[in-house]
């Protein structure tokens, strides 16, 4: 499973370098922003890279922390810009209004909170349970709601332009972040697995992620093909 971490952290990172031209020009920032969380994330979820870090700042897990509230920032990122690349209006609306940044803040607040409570513990990539599992078990579920909950918004979205949309790379591009988006809502239901799943777990949280960046990519790459169409 490390492999398949290590080639979904080369991608962003990769999709993240390409843009850095087009960035200094002025020109979407968010998107490359976007990728360097991303690659950053996904870093902070491999052993090797997350102990490091996590030593760096105490050895109490508050890599862990840090890597939750990187992916409230790109599950709203991500949201937003999907959300404009097909004209969402009301799902961006819904995202960034009261309802969308309320449940925003109390996902973030209840995060701090449970990691509060549940009390320090030995600094482990994936987390191990305590002597309290109750906080525990909030913290982890807190950490899938807010990205699922971004998924929820917009896939009504992906699914019209699946069906809609004229252009072959848009509506490929829609697809794959409906599936990413799908994947990413199944993860809600990883309380109800057993342990022996974890891989199971580990294979979805990543290819929720591929399937997203490659539909960002595809998104860029239907964006290149109108600009040539119109200049025709």
């Amino acid at each position: 499973m490390t492999a398949l971490a290590w080639v979904t952290f080369a991608l962003a990172l990769v999709l993240a370098l390409v843009r850095i031209p087009s960035a200094l020009r002025g020109e979407n920032r968010l998107m490359m922003a976007l990728f360097a969380l991303l690659a950053l994330a996904v870093l902070l979820s491999i052993r090797v890279p997350y102990l490091a870090v996590d030593a760096a700042l105490g050895g109490i897990n508050l890599a862990n922390l840090l890597l939750r509230f990187l992916i409230y920032a790109i599950a709203l990122l991500l949201a937003v810009r999907i959300a404009r690349a097909f004209s969402a209006r009301g799902a961006q609306h819904a995202l960034l209004g009261p309802w969308g940044l309320s449940a925003l803040a109390v996902v973030g607040v209840g995060t701090v909170v449970s990691f509060l409570l549940m009390g320090l513990l030995p600094s482990s990539v994936g987390l191990r349970a305590g002597d309290d599992q109750t906080w525990f078990d909030l913290y982890g579920e807190l950490g899938r709601v807010y990205p699922a909950f971004t998924g929820v918004v917009l896939l009504p979205s992906l699914l019209r332009a699946l069906r809609r949309s004229t252009l072959t790379t848009l509506r490929a591009a829609a697809g794959l972040l409906a599936a990413g988006y799908v994947v990413l809502a199944l993860t809600i239901l990883f309380p109800l697995m057993p342990d022996s799943w974890l891989p199971v777990q580990q294979a979805m949280n990543y290819s929720s992620i591929l399937f997203l960046l490659t539909g960002l990519a595809t998104i860029w790459i239907a964006g290149g093909i109108a600009r040539r169409r119109a200049d025709a």
